[in-house]
């Protein structure tokens, strides 16, 4: 018997999704889906943090939150953090000069779907809470905004990354 690359990328991918829901699952047992919820967030926050890091440290970059960086490299991070999961994304600057983030298949929430609790667990405050803070390490002035949803019944999900007004340099 054996198990090649794709089959072992695959179960690799496959056991990153099962540890989270599994992990959620144990924490709403003994705390409550609220509980649950407060730490599983702070969890994944911690989680893209360090990950953020170590793909800085693999391309010799500075993260320094209190300085501006330009949209395609915020694309290139969060591009980066995405795949490690499987999502399969596309990023652009928009005509507007906005960068513009599109998910067009979610691990997360397929498996949310599989186990019928897509409409339980709040999917874009959960993204937005950790992309959110994800951005904050990459340069404090950026925020993001919801433009589509798959749960509010787009095909997609995607968002538009925004900087603060007053820091003007590489955005509209």
């Amino acid at each position: 018997m054996e198990i090649n690359d794709e089959q072992l990328e695959r179960l690799r991918l496959g056991a990153l999704t099962a540890i989270d829901g599994l992990w959620f699952l144990e924490l709403e047992k003994r705390f409550g889906f609220e509980k649950a919820l407060e730490i599983d967030l702070e969890v994944w926050k911690s989680y893209g943090v360090v990950l953020l890091k170590r793909i800085a440290r693999m391309n010799n970059v500075a993260l320094d939150p209190g300085k501006i960086m330009p949209f395609e490299d915020v694309l290139f991070f969060i591009g980066a953090l995405s795949r490690i999961d499987g999502t399969e994304y596309s990023a652009r600057i928009a005509e507007d000069g906005w960068p513009e983030f599109r998910v067009d298949r979610c691990p997360w929430y397929e498996n949310l779907k599989g186990m019928g609790r897509e409409k339980l667990v709040p999917c874009e405050m959960i993204d937005d809470t950790i992309f959110g803070h994800w951005l904050g390490v990459l340069d404090e002035s950026l925020s993001m905004e919801f433009v589509r949803s798959r749960p509010r019944g787009d095909d997609h999900c995607a968002w538009r990354v925004r900087r603060a007004a007053g820091q003007r340099r590489n955005g509209p």
